[in-house]
């Protein structure tokens, strides 16, 4: 099975349930359901608001925020979502 990644916060998308919609209710192919609704991202943040906000999620045991935040800014503006170019 190919891998999913949500192109906004990079969440492994593995289940149908783990899959944003588009309008009219068809799966994203591209962004996972915390991050995408009815074809439209569910929050307007910054790429800085971003990266705070999953500080929690990519912290592992035995690292800090700053290792968080370092992970996470190597890995988002490769992301659909935050490429900027």
């Amino acid at each position: 099975m190919e891998k999913h990644f949500c192109q906004s916060c990079y969440m492994p998308m593995n289940a149908d349930k783990d899959f944003g919609t588009e309008k009219g209710g068809t799966p994203s192919e591209n962004y996972c359901c915390h991050c995408y609704a009815d074809g439209a991202f569910t929050s307007e943040m910054t790429y800085e608001e971003a990266v705070e906000a999953n500080i929690p999620f990519w912290r592992t045991e035995g690292k800090t925020d700053d290792d968080a935040r370092a992970a996470i800014q190597s890995v988002f503006p490769k992301l659909m979502r935050w490429k900027t170019s």
